[in-house]
């Protein structure tokens, strides 16, 4: 039996001969005084990355994802892995599925992603109408720090939609995705700011928060727009 099939037949059990995370911090510091070994040291990590992320094993590739997000921030450019990003938040593993969106907010933003994020939509309009809230809410997350001004105008009418959600915890993130989507997609505002304003009334006191800071920031940018809203403001706010 090859190492390989070795491998494959332990991962599963728990058993993994790859690095970790915590192996790849623990490299880095070791090699930290000296630039040519921390150099060489982060060309051969981001080496194996790429080779685990090869493999047809979600595991490999969520851990494999989640130590080029860490490397990102030593500012490699991990563009290129955009796809294999939307390949793990695809997972129907919740902790992948989680890696994958911290990868997305993280690495999507780049000027060069576009391609990837025309993709994300649909996947992200099925995790939003998920059963379980706490993917709904990490996709309303998401979508607030990746949205673009094609995303927001594929994505608003969804998100609007959760403004009624029975959940406190998505309405709450809905009102403040909303106002990502209306800086994104201005046009949206004449559609749904009524139905923002509707928030205002909510029986939950973090949602109607949240709202009463949402319209004080569009109102910065045109307070003569919002004028109207000063006494259900000065109601809510007392």
């Amino acid at each position: 039996m090859s190492a390989e099939q070795v491998k494959n037949r332990l991962r599963p059990f728990g058993i993994s001969f790859e690095k970790s995370l915590s192996d790849l911090i623990k490299g880095i510091r070791y090699n930290n005084k000296d630039p040519e070994k921390l150099a060489k040291f982060l060309e051969d990590s981001i080496q194996e990355c790429r080779d685990e992320l090869r493999m047809p094993d979600m595991e490999l590739k969520s851990i494999a994802i989640l130590k080029l997000t860490y490397l990102e921030m030593y500012g490699f450019d991990m563009s290129w892995c955009a796809f294999k990003v939307l390949e793990v938040m695809s997972s129907q593993k919740f902790q992948h599925k989680r890696i994958g969106y911290l990868a997305a907010i993280q690495i999507l933003q780049r000027n060069n992603n576009d391609d990837a994020l025309m993709l994300i939509t649909n996947l992200l309009k099925k995790d939003l109408s998920s059963s379980n809230f706490v993917e709904s809410g990490m996709a309303i997350s998401g979508i607030a720090s990746i949205v673009s001004p094609e995303l927001a105008q594929d994505i608003c009418d969804d998100i609007a939609k959760m403004l009624n959600h029975s959940k406190p915890f998505i309405r709450k993130k809905a009102v403040l995705a909303m106002y990502k989507i209306f800086l994104k997609y201005p046009e949206s505002l004449k559609l749904y700011l009524d139905r923002l304003v509707d928030k205002l009334e909510d029986e939950d006191v973090s949602v109607v928060s949240a709202t009463v800071n949402v319209i004080c920031e569009l109102a910065k940018k045109n307070p003569s727009h919002y004028v109207d809203l000063a006494p259900r403001l000065y109601v809510n706010q007392d």
